[in-house]
């Protein structure tokens, strides 16, 4: 298959969900599209039964390549190890539990970053199976709104509309509109970027990478965009989900914890650079008039 050929690589990371991934993927050939995808599927489960599965499941298609990890090598570096197979112009990171309903969302997606080339990140709406609408829309991490919104402190006076704002809870989830970051159960990342800036950041083991290629770029001078005039469907899960009390439980949360303290650290001092890319945008409106 020639890169000249693909204009779109879908990459599906699946852990113990083969059967989740094989209805993932029959609705993303279902797609209506005017253009060629490819489907890479890594298997991060290291068991045969699952591998199995997704083989006899998959069958041969040409346009579909099925990665077998013979370790766990965690959601970043899966990601980061197939960069070379990634062709066309998008790439688009698709969690197993996301189910792509409407024929025409990878059309839709793809015609809107093509009409603006000055994205770098686009994501749907997400649609949970109760019906809520997923909060995948995030502002910048600050660490202490993190710890706050999982114990007590988030109902006080002092940190309730901060939290809120953080966990953007004003946002009209109806409208396009640029963001801080997107959560990348879902997301369309322009390749061009992808390739620049290394695949997703390796100083994290299992989040936060997100938010650090959104804030990447922001910080090249592309735009991050929710885009709801298409929807996917999730099965509402989150592995980072719990409280203060779960924290001593779980090994996912306290990884969650250490990533996010990590990137909070990380970037302590840089300046905000979604309000830096509007500032260059005006000055450059500025001297073309």
């Amino acid at each position: 298959m020639s890169p000249n050929n693909v204009k779109l690589t879908v990459v599906i990371l699946d852990f113990m969900k083969g059967q989740r991934v094989i209805e993932n993927v029959k609705l993303v050939l279902e797609q209506k599209v005017d253009f060629i995808l490819k489907i890479i599927v890594i298997d991060n489960s290291c068991d045969k039964r699952n591998a199995d599965i997704l083989r006899q499941g998959l069958g041969d298609a040409e346009n579909i390549e099925l990665v077998i990890n013979s370790r766990n090598s965690g959601y970043i570096k899966a990601h980061n190890e197939i960069s070379d197979k990634i062709e066309g112009k998008y790439l688009l990171i698709l969690n197993p539990d996301i189910l792509l309903r409407e024929n025409d969302t990878l059309q839709k997606m793809v015609n809107y970053m093509d009409a603006n080339p000055e994205i770098g990140v686009l994501g749907p709406k997400q649609v949970n199976d109760t019906g809520e609408i997923a909060m995948t829309v995030r502002a910048f991490p600050k660490f202490y709104l993190q710890v706050a919104r999982r114990t007590f402190l988030r109902n006080l006076p002092l940190f309730k509309r901060k939290v809120a704002y953080d966990e953007m809870r004003h946002l009209d989830y109806s409208k396009i509109q640029d963001v801080d970051w997107l959560q990348s159960s879902c997301v369309a990342v322009k390749t061009e970027l992808w390739k620049k800036i290394g695949g997703l950041n390796e100083d994290y083991f299992l989040f936060m990478s997100d938010a650090e290629l959104c804030l990447e770029s922001w910080k090249n001078g592309l735009r991050v965009v929710y885009y709801p005039e298409t929807q996917v469907y999730a099965d509402g899960k989150r592995v980072s989900a719990g409280g203060f009390a779960t924290f001593f439980r779980s090994w996912v949360l306290r990884q969650h914890v250490k990533d996010s303290l990590k990137y909070n650290l990380a970037h302590l001092f840089s300046a905000d650079p979604r309000k830096k890319y509007y500032e260059a945008e005006a000055r450059r409106k500025g001297s073309a008039i």
